[in-house]
C-alpha cells in the first residue's frame, strides 16, 4: 500500500516537473507542429532534464520519510531499471501529448540555462514538501465531509413518526356520544306534579 501510494505520488511528481511551462527564449528557427517533431523534440528535452535523475532526487527525500521496515524494498524498487524505463516512456508520451514541438524546444532551453538547472533540481524538493501536505489536507477533507451526510439522514425521519400516534389517541379521549346521554337526561324533569313549584 505504501509502495503502490509513493509510486504514485512519484509518477505524479515526474510528469509535474516535465509539464512545468517556462518562459523561455526560443533558439533557432520554429519548426512545423507535427508528432514526428515532437517525438525529437521531446528526446532533446529528456537529455537534459532526464526522468531517471527526478526519481533518484525523489528517492533521496522520500526515503527517509518512510517506515524503516520499507525503506530498503523502497529504495530497490526506486532503482530497478523497469520502473525508470517506464517513467521515460510515460514522461516522452506525455510531453508529445501535451507540448507543440516549438514549446519543447523552448523548454529545453530553458532547462539547458544556468536558472533552468538550478530549478529542475529544486522541484524534486519541492514538490516533495507540498505534495504529503496537500495529500493530508485532501485526506482530512474528506474525513470531515463524511459525518455530515449520516446524522442529517438519519435525523430527517425521527420527527415525522411522532405527531401522527399523539394525534391519534387525543381524538379518541373525547369521543361525541358522551355528550348525547346527558341531553337525554335532561328532558325528564319537566313532568311536575300539580301543587309543587318548579325546581330551580
Amino acid at each position: 500500500m505504501i509502495k503502490m501510494k509513493s509510486l504514485l505520488l512519484l509518477l505524479v511528481l515526474v510528469l509535474a516537473a516535465a509539464c512545468t511551462e517556462q518562459k523561455a527564449t526560443q533558439t533557432g528557427a520554429p519548426v512545423a507542429d507535427n508528432e514526428e517533431n515532437r517525438l525529437a523534440a521531446a528526446k532533446e528535452y529528456l537529455k537534459i532534464a532526464p526522468a531517471q535523475d527526478i526519481l533518484k532526487e525523489m528517492a533521496a527525500s522520500f526515503a527517509g520519510k518512510l517506515p524503516e521496515q520499507v525503506q530498503k524494498k523502497f529504495n530497490e524498487v526506486m532503482a530497478s531499471k523497469d520502473l525508470q524505463d517506464n517513467t521515460y516512456q510515460i514522461t516522452l508520451k506525455a510531453l508529445v501529448k501535451q507540448f507543440t514541438a516549438n514549446e519543447l524546444k523552448a523548454m529545453t532551453a530553458f532547462y539547458s540555462s544556468p536558472e533552468g538547472k538550478s530549478i529542475r533540481q529544486k522541484l524534486g524538493p519541492y514538490m516533495a514538501e507540498v505534495m504529503p501536505q496537500v495529500y493530508q489536507e485532501v485526506a482530512k477533507a474528506m474525513k470531515a465531509a463524511e459525518p455530515q451526510a449520516a446524522p442529517e439522514s438519519k435525523a430527517t425521519p425521527a420527527p415525522h413518526p411522532t405527531p401522527g400516534p399523539q394525534a391519534a389517541p387525543e381524538s379518541k379521549a373525547a369521543p361525541v356520544p358522551q355528550a348525547a346521554p346527558e341531553t337525554k337526561a335532561q328532558p325528564a324533569p319537566p313532568s311536575p306534579k300539580p301543587g309543587t313549584p318548579p325546581p330551580r
